[in-house]
């Protein structure tokens, strides 16, 4: 009597049969399915075809709704570890001097991940633990990236268009003030209790103007940005509900 093999291991025993294709398989080869135990072929086709799930926000629906946040806290304060620890040029090369911009477009971006002081980094951190999971979360991991980094990247260009030539801004407050915009826009969409986030936008812009060192403009560039990328948010949910109707 011959003995039946796996048809992906031919030197191995079979101890099954795929449920959907019928072609026996062996115990490395098994993956448990909704029913009895699939092929890994037979078992990545059948998950391509599961519809995904999506967000209220129209993004695709994660395990882990923190997953990126984390990895921005993780990089904020390896940034910060290097520039406390390593020599001036790694400062140097990462603060936004809007002089430089021309010739080095990427301190646009760099220096939103660059702190000095321990206060400023905690305050940003800090922010960015609370507002980041839940907008993580209804947007998506791949949208909410795209609002973080635009938000950095509309507080640079704030800064570089507004501010004096020769000064230099850091710090994540922009890319966090972007998020703070985007749960307004969202909560007043959804007619959630908003009032907390305009006492903090309260707080932020008269300490942005009353306080010298502190740069209104990145302030002011990340919060309209991350408030925009959020009502284009909105709009794309709209038209993709509008379009399942129809």
């Amino acid at each position: 009597m011959t003995e039946t093999v796996c048809y992906r291991h031919p030197d191995r025993p079979a101890g099954v049969r795929c449920q959907r294709c019928d072609r026996p398989i062996c115990p490395e080869c098994m993956k448990s399915a909704s029913v009895g135990f699939q092929c890994p072929n037979c078992f990545n086709e059948g998950v391509k075809s599961t519809p995904r799930t999506r967000t209220s926000l129209g993004g695709v629906a994660r395990g882990n709704p923190q997953v990126v946040t984390i990895t921005l806290l993780a990089m904020n304060i390896l940034v910060f570890i290097a520039v406390r620890t390593g020599s001036d040029r790694i400062l140097n090369d990462l603060v936004l001097v809007p002089a430089l911009v021309d010739s080095e477009p990427w301190r646009l971006l760099t220096s939103a991940f660059t702190h000095v002081q321990i206060f400023h980094i905690f305050a940003n951190l800090f922010m960015l633990y609370q507002v980041g999971p839940p907008l993580e979360q209804m947007l998506g991991r791949l949208r909410f990236v795209i609002l973080y980094l635009l938000s950095a990247l509309g507080g640079g260009v704030a800064v570089w268009l507004l501010s004096a030539p020769g000064s230099a801004t850091l710090g994540a407050s922009g890319a966090v003030l972007g998020l703070v915009g985007a749960l307004l826009v969202i909560g007043r969409a959804h007619g959630m209790d908003v009032t907390w986030i305009l006492g903090y936008v309260a707080v932020t812009a008269v300490i942005s103007f009353l306080f010298s060192g502190i740069s209104w403009q990145g302030h002011l560039g990340g919060f309209v940005t991350g408030a925009a990328v959020a009502w284009i948010f909105l709009q794309d949910v709209k038209r993709r509900r509008n379009k399942a109707r129809s």
